[in-house]
């Protein structure tokens, strides 16, 4: 008995792996286009993933574009500038809104480890003050965001506000995936609108 590949799977497991396939070639072809593992100032990158009545949102930046600096915050100012952030990035209502759908948040969660982890004031520990400088010259920051929506079907955008919120941000790369349909663009402070169709 002969079985067919569709038959044991189901079409909706087909679409996923063409669609991922097809994500993964965005990825690639965004690494290529930035360099690997590009590190640079005044760009983040946004990946937002719908399906059914949820809204994924998972947001990275380099420290410099959200606390104007990437190395760990020590001094009473530079932790003051990390927690104004992180309360920024705890309130998504003010820098995701939704055209068309009623959206709730219903988890998230704000990464500042690139800036306000564990302080350590032993500098004279490190034999190699400059290699140790360059790896802290690199810190990120990173939000995740998932709403449940009512009439999610009608979304037909997602404005993005960071750029007011954040104004170190320059330019997001943004990659949406949408049950059948993805896309790419990059946003600015003139254009921060997603369009998901």
């Amino acid at each position: 008995m002969e079985r067919r590949v569709n038959d044991i799977f189901g079409p909706t497991i087909l679409a996923v792996i063409l669609v991922a396939t097809q994500l993964v070639n965005l990825t690639d072809l965004r690494a290529e286009e930035s360099g690997l593992d590009a590190h640079v100032h005044g760009l983040s990158d946004l990946t937002i993933a719908i399906e059914g009545g949820d809204i994924e949102i998972e947001f990275e930046s380099p420290a410099m574009n959200i606390v104007g600096f990437e190395y760990q915050a020590q001094s009473k100012k530079d932790i003051e500038a990390v927690e104004k952030a992180a309360a920024r990035l705890a309130e998504p209502d003010a820098i995701f809104s939704f055209l068309d759908a009623t959206c709730r948040l219903i988890d998230s969660s704000v990464n500042l480890a690139g800036v306000l982890g564990e302080a350590h004031d032993d500098h004279e520990a490190h034999d190699d003050h400059e290699a140790h400088d360059d790896h802290e010259a690199h810190g990120d920051i990173s939000g995740a965001y998932q709403f449940r929506c009512e009439d999610l079907s009608r979304l037909s955008e997602i404005q993005v506000h960071l750029f007011q919120v954040f104004p170190g941000i320059e330019r997001i790369r943004v990659m949406w995936l949408r049950e059948g349909n993805q896309g790419a663009i990059t946003l600015t402070a003139e254009a921060s609108k997603v369009p998901l169709n």
